[in-house]
C-alpha cells in the first residue's frame, strides 16, 4: 500500500501546491496590512486563547485529510495501493483490526523523521498562534497526530508506533524553533514597515495550516470584521495674530459615524 501509506506526504504536497494557487502568498504586504499582536517575539504568548478558532482549524484539518483520502480512493491502484476488491470489502471491522494492532512501520527516513516532525511542528504552531502555551500546544500536536494515525491512515494500514511519538515530540521541538522564526518576522515587519518575499514564504512554511485556513476563512466570511463607531473631530483653527479676534471654529466639533469593513 505504497501510495496510501504515504498519505501524509501526499497531503503535504497537495497543500503546498495549493498555496500559490489560493493566493496564500500575495503581492507586496505593507505595514498597515500586517496585524501585529503585542507579544514577546521570543515567547510568542498571545493575549487570549482563541478556542473557537482552534476548533475551526481542527475541522479544516479533518476536511483536508478526508479530501486527500477521497482523491487517493479515486486514483488507480498503481497510485493508491487499493485494489477494487479492497475498496468494495472495506468495513468498520477492518479499521478496528488495524487500529488495535499498532506496529513499527518501514517507511523511509525522510517520511518518518522529516515529514512527520514537520507536520507535528505545524500542529504545534497552530495552537501557539491561537494563544495556547507550549505544553497545551504539545497536547494539540499529539491529538492531531493521533487522529491521523488512528483515523484516516488506519483505513490503509496499522498505526505506526514511531509516528505516534516522533510526530508530536520532535515536531513540538521544531515548532518552538518555528515560533522563534515567526517572532523574528514580526519584529522585521515593525522595523521595516513591510514584509519581504522571503519572509512571506517563511511565514507560510512555518504555519502551512494557518495560511491555508485563513484563505477558507475569507471565502466563507468568517474572517470578515465590521466596525461601526462614532467619532468627534475638531477642525483646525485658521492662523491669526495674537491680537486678532478668536476663531469661532475653535469651539466647533464635527460628529459622525465611521464604518470599517475588513475582509
Amino acid at each position: 500500500m505504497y501510495g496510501v501509506s504515504r498519505l501524509g506526504g501526499m497531503t503535504m504536497r497537495l497543500l503546498i501546491a495549493l498555496i500559490p494557487a489560493l493566493g496564500v502568498v500575495p503581492g507586496p504586504v505593507w505595514a498597515n496590512d500586517i496585524e501585529v499582536v503585542p507579544r514577546d517575539p521570543e515567547d510568542q504568548v498571545q493575549i487570549y486563547r482563541d478556542g473557537a478558532g482552534l476548533w475551526r482549524d481542527t475541522k479544516y484539518f479533518l476536511g483536508y485529510q478526508f479530501g486527500a483520502i477521497a482523491i487517493l480512493y479515486a486514483m488507480p491502484e498503481s497510485v493508491s495501493g487499493w485494489s477494487s476488491e479492497q475498496k468494495k470489502d472495506y468495513s468498520l471491522s477492518v479499521w478496528w483490526e488495524k487500529t488495535t494492532h499498532p506496529e513499527n512501520d518501514s517507511d523511509t527516513f525522510y517520511i518518518n523523521y522529516i515529514l512527520h516532525p514537520y507536520w507535528g511542528a505545524a500542529y504545534f504552531v497552530r495552537a501557539r498562534e491561537r494563544g495556547y502555551n507550549n505544553w497545551q500546544s504539545f497536547g494539540y500536536s499529539t491529538l492531531l497526530s493521533s487522529i491521523f494515525e488512528f483515523g484516516i491512515e488506519a483505513m490503509a494500514e496499522e498505526p505506526s508506533k514511531q509516528d505516534l511519538w516522533v510526530t508530536p515530540v520532535i515536531g513540538s521541538m521544531v515548532g518552538m524553533y518555528f515560533m522563534h522564526v515567526r517572532g523574528g518576522i514580526r519584529a522585521r515587519d515593525i522595523e521595516r514597515g513591510y514584509r519581504s518575499t522571503g519572509d512571506k514564504w517563511l511565514w507560510v512554511l512555518t504555519d502551512p495550516l494557518g495560511s491555508l485556513n485563513s484563505q477558507f476563512d475569507k471565502w466563507f466570511g468568517w474572517d470578515t470584521e465590521v466596525k461601526l463607531r462614532p467619532y468627534r473631530a475638531q477642525p483646525e483653527a485658521s492662523p491669526r495674530g495674537d491680537s486678532g479676534p478668536p476663531d469661532s471654529r475653535d469651539s466647533e466639533y464635527t460628529y459622525g459615524l465611521q464604518l470599517q469593513v475588513r475582509w
